[in-house]
């Protein structure tokens, strides 16, 4: 595509000036362009590449797919509001060529590499405070994503910018992984690495589940280079940075910076830890750099970007800007409103759920889903009745499930569980499915002995042979034990699951047992291909 199709560049969606190229990925261009019915404003247009069959998409990969993969950066990045992340201005398809487009905010400043790369790292390197600062600022937009349960997976300097105020933006949401998505198929190949060698964790490197501490890891490799001019691992003929990331402990970094204090030091250390569970989360980083990015910060930073200085924001507070709240456990981020309750209307009946019920379900066929969630919340607030409140808040947390809300949905769920396990008893079979759907969430959130100590007491409650739903809901959580038990490579309980999954498909499905008996012997024979190389044990 080029910007000479009409005088002064062409016309994106009848609105937007492409004035010049900034750059191409494996997803996109990347353009500088004018929001003409806006003054002209400055704005970032992001294009789909050329989709006929290329090397940048994946054999196989259909259209609908690949379009889907490119609009994950607009529903990620427009859901959440933080100084740190880009603003989404618009999305769409362009008519003249059909392709998808994104239109953001257009940033001043300068890449976190390109002032890594112009440092004097032996000489004048930059000081503790402002790395501090830096870290402090992508720990607070790390956590904001993470409550969205969303992970960037590629935190790297060159994904980063320092903008004039000291305001570090984190870029390229087109890489992120959403840690569920509803009842849609995961957009991101199984097995497929995502990220860039320097700065990826352990996990990434071995193709196994991406949590929110994957972002934590990379986030210590990107202040060891701040601090360093270099990751904390370095490549060579014969140990490729994979290899470091899963084999070798982190040098200490007061080995090369003397001057940096040792909390620092353990921070990242803790941060660079090769199990997930054993990392500090992003609020608790956030909460460890505030600190030090308050203190002297005169040398160690080029003169002539001063107004990049990312200690400014804490030094020198914009209004509203970054204020700090306490949140859960201590955390603070920046604060943000909270909307105004909804005045409650006439009680709801039982008619009237009905009629929500169908709005809502219609809702969420065109994912319109927080239009969905404030209609069913102020519903939930008029209803008098108990059980047709409980009835809404179990409709509420399965919308959250649906739109892929794992963290909030299992929240609700545990909540409105709970009170009618309380009300008719643990074995009322809406308790029961309660329970089942936190399981599910824990195992969507990547919470492995979480998910299996909840399916587990799915799987051990006892439950109605007739009831058709209980009895699914049975032979899905011992299928989902089965296969966190083969994530964890533990051999016996998976064995012991399979076991009592073949005795629940005798005893629950006989007619058809052949079939599902087969389809069990199959999974069984694959993951011996998996297991330590063996046989796995069949029951």
């Amino acid at each position: 595509m080029g910007d000479a199709d009409e005088p002064g560049g062409r016309l994106v969606a009848g609105r937007y000036r492409l004035r010049r190229p900034l750059g191409s990925g494996g997803m996109g261009e990347v353009w500088e362009a004018y929001d003409e019915p806006l003054g002209g404003r400055r704005v970032v247009i992001k294009m789909m590449l050329d989709e006929r069959p290329t090397s940048h998409w994946p054999a196989g990969e259909g259209l609908e797919t690949r379009r889907e993969r490119f609009l994950r950066e607009v529903r990620t990045t427009a859901a959440i509001e933080h100084l740190g992340v880009p603003a989404v201005f618009d999305a769409g398809v362009d008519p003249a060529e059909g392709r998808l487009f994104i239109a953001m905010q257009y940033l001043h400043g300068r890449e976190l590499q390109t002032l890594v790369d112009e440092t004097d790292h032996d000489e004048d390197p930059l000081s503790v405070a402002r790395a501090a600062a830096i870290g402090a600022q992508i720990a607070s937009v790390l956590d904001e994503v993470h409550r969205h349960d969303v992970v960037h997976r590629d935190i790297k300097p060159s994904n980063l910018m320092l903008t004039p105020g000291g305001i570090v933006k984190v870029l390229d949401f087109g890489v992120a992984s959403l840690l569920g998505s509803g009842d849609n198929p995961r957009l991101t190949q199984v097995g497929m690495t995502v990220g860039t060698p320097p700065y990826m964790s352990t996990e990434q490197v071995l193709g196994n589940a991406v949590g929110p501490t994957s972002d934590v890891y990379a986030l210590a490799c990107v202040l060891y280079e701040v601090l360093t001019g270099r990751p904390p691992f370095a490549e060579s003929a014969s140990r490729s940075h994979q290899w470091h990331h899963v084999r070798s402990d982190p040098p200490l970094i007061t080995a090369m910076r003397p001057d940096v204090p040792s909390d620092l030091k353990d921070l990242l250390l803790a941060m660079l830890a090769k199990e997930p569970e054993d990392r500090p989360d992003a609020a608790s980083v956030y909460e460890a750099l505030l600190p030090h990015a308050f203190g002297p910060a005169k040398d160690g930073f080029p003169a002539d970007i001063t107004d990049l200085d990312p200690c400014l924001p804490f030094l020198r507070p914009l209004g509203g800007g970054l204020r700090r709240r306490r949140g859960p456990g201590g955390a603070t981020s920046a604060a943000t409103p909270s909307p105004s309750a909804p005045q409650p209307g006439p009680a709801i009946t039982e008619r009237d759920v009905e009629e929500i019920a169908e709005r809502v379900e219609n809702l969420l066929k065109r994912e319109l889903f927080v239009e969905a969630f404030d209609l069913l919340d102020e519903a939930r607030q008029r209803a008098a009745d108990p059980d047709l409140a409980g009835e809404l808040e179990f409709r509420l947390a399965t919308a959250k499930y649906i739109a892929g809300n794992f963290t909030e949905a299992a929240a609700l769920f545990t909540q409105v569980g709970g009170r009618i396990a309380a009300r008719y008893g643990s074995d009322d079979p809406d308790a029961q499915a309660a329970r089942y759907y936190v399981a599910q969430c824990r195992s969507e959130l990547g919470d492995v002995s979480g998910a299996v100590a909840a399916f587990l007491e799915v799987a051990d409650a006892p439950f109605d042979p007739s009831d058709g739903e209980a009895v699914d809901r049975h032979l899905d959580s011992l299928a989902s034990l089965m296969r966190l038990h083969a994530v964890m490579r533990d051999r016996e309980r998976l064995a012991d699951a399979a076991t009592r999954m073949r005795g629940a498909i005798l005893a629950y499905r006989p007619d058809e047992s052949a079939a599902l008996l087969a389809d069990l012997d199959a999974f069984m024979h694959r993951l011996a291909q998996y297991l330590d190389g063996g046989d796995a044990a069949q029951p």
